[in-house]
């Protein structure tokens, strides 16, 4: 194990490198993806390297969207995977693993009761409350997948949230219980070992994307939208394709298909 010191920002950020399981842990950063990428622009990385942090100030969800996190209460961490030869038309289907699995994890530790289910294509939710947030990035080479990024935003710890995120929870506003975040990040990324594998990915690719269905929120439920024009509209979840698109049917009858920056629930 050692040690180094960074500067951003004209401020000094402290982080320790854990060399046995390959997790970098830093007090604040701006973002755990642009330090992980900035590391494998410099160098071979491991594979599941992963970068924590108890603060970060420019972590990014969907839509280029802001993750706001009391500092040192949650998990913000982003894995890095490496899936060399992967067929880009399978992306889909690491966006659904890292939701499958990070589900599965606060499942076995909550409950069932609890409802963990994915909100395409990969927020964690409690019922109707966002529990966590998943953004992956694929670095394509010739239409094939040379390494991933899967940053991860765990409400763990938090029990207080903003006024702007009145739909947001927590596992321990659910359970009462406070947590050791590294032995959920530990449980994670063992989960990830297991599945994200271009081998894995391609021999289970049905199966992966019926099980990520099977937990997918408001799924054949009527629900709300507004599509990229502003337009609001009652619909129903019916699919998600091969492609990752959200198939909806409207009062019409008629389905329709959007990528993520297209419609949004409301």
């Amino acid at each position: 194990m050692w040690q180094s010191y960074r500067f951003l920002s004209d401020s000094l950020y402290y982080c320790t490198y854990n060399l046995y399981v390959n997790i970098i842990k830093l007090n604040a950063i701006d973002s755990t993806s642009l330090f992980l990428k900035d590391l494998s622009k410099k160098g071979s990385l491991e594979n599941f390297t992963t970068v924590v942090a108890d603060a970060q100030f420019k972590g990014k969800g969907q839509m280029n969207t802001q993750w706001h996190s009391a500092d040192g209460k949650n998990l913000l961490f982003t894995v890095y995977v490496v899936l060399t030869g992967l067929s880009i038309g399978l992306a889909p289907c690491v966006s659904f693993l890292a939701a499958l699995k990070t589900r599965a994890v606060l499942d076995e530790i909550l409950g069932t009761k609890t409802k963990i289910q994915i909100k395409w294509p990969n927020d964690i939710m409690s019922y109707n409350q966002k529990i966590a947030g998943i953004l992956v990035e694929n670095k394509i080479k010739k239409d094939t997948i040379s390494e991933t990024f899967i940053g991860i935003g765990l409400n763990v710890n938090q029990l207080e949230f903003p006024d702007f995120l009145p739909n947001a929870t927590s596992m321990s506003a659910i359970s009462g219980v406070d947590y050791n975040r590294d032995t959920i990040l530990k449980q994670i990324l063992n989960e990830f070992k297991k599945v994200l594998t271009v081998d894995y990915i391609v021999d289970n690719k049905e199966l992966i994307k019926k099980e990520y269905l099977s937990y997918l929120f408001k799924l054949n439920i009527p629900s709300m939208f507004k599509d990229k024009q502003g337009n609001v509209f009652m619909a129903k979840v019916i699919n998600v394709s091969d492609e990752g698109l959200l198939i909806v049917e409207k009062e019409d009858e008629v389905q329709y298909s959007y990528a993520v920056k297209e419609i949004s629930f409301l």
